[in-house]
């Protein structure tokens, strides 16, 4: 366990909230992450991780309690935070049935911690290709066909905007990042146009121990955010980096980012895929160069 540092990017191997505890009031410019979906999906063995939470209304209540307490204190004033979640089906196993309210439960938090809550995209999820990957009955033909009082539709991504209190001392403007064009798309309440299998692979992360899948954030959402939400040059936070997909972006777009991530795998897999990114923007860089010469 420690930081590995290597020029626009360092990433905390080990559990995010009690580092986070370590870190300074106000360093973050912008933070995008997905936490652990409790009862979910399966991340680690580690007590601290949020995922092994199946009590939804207690434990895992309480792990991000904690968790928002310390990550809206890192946030600079009138700075964005973007939280990606989707709505998480009660356990059989324990007689329950529906949806455990997730999305309501991170804004409630963030709100009690003292975050600003603005907004949050619906981020469009294909239903066959859900049924087909969860073998949710509500989404599948055999319900359909049978008895269709328990059907319901597919279950998209929402992407939750909290804003710290306060005023934002350097406006983010920079022309160049977010045009017009985009915006009239962007603003739109739903996205419709996210490509599910634009991510990086999740075989590089992926343990022998394994018996869920890997579901991390789509690169295009990941783009638009810190497009909208940071200028070049600011740092970017993912408390929970997975295999580093927000930092993998970040580095691409001129940020610096800084991760946590528990899993040894997950970590692996974050440092190669951010050494890739400063590798890909160098030689964009460089490119720019050689043609600016040559003209």
């Amino acid at each position: 366990m420690g930081i590995h540092f290597s020029g626009e990017y360092a990433v905390h191997h080990g559990d995010c909230i009690t580092h986070m505890a370590t870190l300074p009031d106000a360093c973050m410019d912008f933070s995008v992450f997905s936490p652990p979906f409790p009862a979910l999906y399966s991340y680690t063995s580690s007590p601290a991780d949020i995922g092994n939470s199946e009590n939804l209304k207690h434990e895992a209540k309480l792990h991000l309690s904690f968790f928002y307490k310390q990550i809206a204190r890192l946030i600079k004033p009138g700075r964005a935070m973007v939280v990606h979640v989707m709505q998480i089906p009660r356990m059989k196993r324990s007689g329950e049935a529906g949806l455990f309210d997730f999305r309501g439960l991170n804004i409630k938090l963030g709100e009690r911690a003292g975050l600003v809550y603005e907004y949050d995209w619906l981020v469009r999820k294909n239903p066959q290709a859900q049924a087909i990957r969860t073998k949710s009955r509500e989404l599948q033909f055999s319900g359909l066909e049978s008895d269709r009082s328990k059907q319901r539709g597919t279950l998209g991504d929402y992407l939750i905007k909290f804003r710290a209190p306060g005023d934002n001392a350097t406006p983010i403007n920079s022309p160049d990042q977010v045009s017009r064009n985009a915006w009239i798309d962007w603003a739109e309440c739903c996205w419709m146009d996210i490509r599910e299998t634009d991510t990086l692979n999740v075989s590089e992360g992926r343990g022998v121990d394994d018996v869920k899948h890997i579901c991390p954030l789509q690169l295009s959402v990941i783009d638009r955010l810190v497009r909208l939400y940071s200028n070049p040059g600011e740092l970017v936070f993912s408390p929970f980096t997975g295999i580093g997909s927000e930092g993998y972006v970040s580095v691409k777009l001129g940020r610096r980012f800084y991760g946590c991530e528990l899993k040894d795998e997950y970590y692996a897999a974050a440092i190669k895929n951010l050494e890739r990114a400063q590798g890909e923007r160098s030689a964009a860089s460089d490119a720019l160069l050689f043609a600016g010469g040559a003209a």
